[in-house]
């Protein structure tokens, strides 16, 4: 009988396991990298393998991630700001979405900070002085209590989620200035800056290095990093959002 045992075990194992691995897919998430890098690299693994689900990480700025899910390139998009702002970022990537359309799923809170050199000796700056420096009305240091030194002033993407997040709160949907250096991703901001003493920009707060970034004082800017799907999510895309909310609680 043993025989007979082990053959018709073998055979359920064959059979289930098409089955388990029916349960497992690839989950596309496209969007800011700022979500990539504060939420989906750091709890990537343990969300794979809580869901079974392989995940396929695109970090290409809020607007093409949004731009993406529309086209249907992506499962789900990434945000890193209130859904409206993130809307307004679509449209500077070539398409207009209907926000009513989209459903937003926060993961977690995150902040803004502006930040200079650590050499750099500015103190506080208000928003007012943010916002002309940002526009090109305050073009050296020294107008705002720094060194004799021009101002070079660092934004993620056109199409970012940091960068629209300023516009709309802090230049108050005026555009940048024209000799603002846009950059490819978020977190290249902080990281020229820590090597250009007359360099400022904003980035989230978890890119800042202490070691060559320092903190402007202003005011604060809260904002939550989420995952958005076009309508309802999947249920493999569900799966993913609940992963992550538990595994960055």
């Amino acid at each position: 009988m043993q025989p007979v045992i082990r053959n018709s075990l073998a055979i359920l194992v064959a059979t289930a396991l098409p089955s388990i691995a029916a349960l497992a897919d690839t989950v596309k998430l496209h969007g800011a990298t700022t979500v990539v890098n504060v939420v989906i690299e750091p709890y990537r693994n343990a969300v794979q393998q809580s869901t079974g689900h392989t995940l396929e990480i695109v970090g290409n700025a809020t607007g093409k991630g949004l731009v993406d899910l529309a086209d249907g390139k992506a499962d789900a998009a990434l945000v890193s700001e209130p859904l409206e702002i993130a809307v307004a970022a679509a449209k500077l990537a070539g398409k207009e979405i209907d926000p009513a359309k989209l459903k937003m799923f926060e993961i977690r809170k995150d902040e803004i900070v502006f930040v200079v050199n650590g050499k750099n000796p500015v103190g506080p700056l208000t928003w007012e002085q943010i916002k002309d420096i940002h526009l090109g009305k305050i073009t050296n240091w020294k107008a705002v209590g720094g060194n004799d030194a021009p101002i070079n002033v660092y934004s993620d993407a056109v199409t970012g989620g940091t960068r629209a997040m300023v516009k709309k709160l802090v230049l108050n949907d005026v555009d940048y200035g024209a000799n603002v250096k846009s950059l490819t991703a978020v977190k290249r901001v902080a990281e020229l800056i820590a090597k250009d003493e007359n360099g400022i920009g904003a980035v989230g707060k978890g890119f800042v290095d202490a070691k060559d970034n320092k903190i402007v004082q202003t005011k604060k800017i809260e904002r939550p990093l989420a995952i958005v799907t076009m309508g309802e999510p999947s249920a493999k895309v569900k799966q993913v959002i609940d992963a992550f909310r538990a595994a960055a609680k």
